[in-house]
């Protein structure tokens, strides 16, 4: 039975992929903030951890409770959107987005790196957005936001080299415009829908030394 970890798993996507890998049989390991005060995720039945990925204590603190335990699937889905572009820019939340967004999905990957050189089938994903693609930028929305994300893939592009050697497989994945808290009411695919194509993706993408940018159709996206 493979064993995954997924990040910010008390909502949205987060919560959707637990019931999704679960569903499939896999033992699943989600985090959150609070974890007693996440009821739905808590009705999951899911092994529960507490994680602030900003809080570079609190991932150090899992590390060490997960010591020794091998890891199949790491899906780093913790973080947070911003619409704000140019001139309207807070750049307190521009430096809490590169945190959150950028540098703690790779602090996490970082941390849990030897339980996934344990684990059988070592693939990391993690949730970026076509948003953070350089070549289909034509829209000035989500100057932060974009910038982190297209931050983290450069992050994950470049530790895929080192981590290849260790049997290791990092994804980049865009969810789609979901409906949730940060996508809103008008999106048009249920966190469902996305958990189902994103499980396909991450379980069928097989072993590769290059990071590789999909959406959660399997569709690859340029950088």
């Amino acid at each position: 039975m493979p064993t995954t970890l997924i990040t910010g798993a008390n909502r949205g996507i987060g919560l959707a992929l637990v019931r999704e890998f679960q569903s499939k049989g896999h033992t699943v390991l989600a985090t959150a903030r609070d974890p007693a005060a996440a009821k739905d995720l808590k009705a999951t039945g899911a092994e529960l951890h507490a994680l602030d990925v900003a809080d570079p204590a609190s991932i150090k603190a899992l590390a060490a409770a997960l010591k020794g335990r091998a890891l199949d699937f790491l899906i780093n889905n913790a973080g947070l959107g911003d619409r704000a572009d140019m001139p309207r820019l807070d750049y307190d939340r521009f430096e809490e987005l590169l945190r959150v967004n950028t540098i703690a999905p790779i602090r996490v990957l970082d941390a849990l790196t030897p339980n996934l050189a344990a684990g059988k089938d070592k693939v990391a994903a993690a949730l970026s957005s076509q948003l953070g693609s350089i070549a289909n930028t034509n829209m000035s929305f989500g100057l932060a936001y974009r910038v982190s994300k297209a931050g983290l893939n450069m992050g994950l592009r470049t530790a895929a080299h080192s981590l290849a050697d260790k049997g290791i497989t990092l994804l980049a994945l865009h969810p789609g415009w979901v409906k949730t808290d940060m996508g809103g009411d008008s999106a048009p695919v249920a966190p469902a829908d996305s958990a189902a194509g994103l499980y396909k993706v991450i379980t069928g993408a097989g072993p590769a030394k290059e990071l590789r940018f999909f959406d959660f159709e399997g569709k690859t996206l340029p950088w």
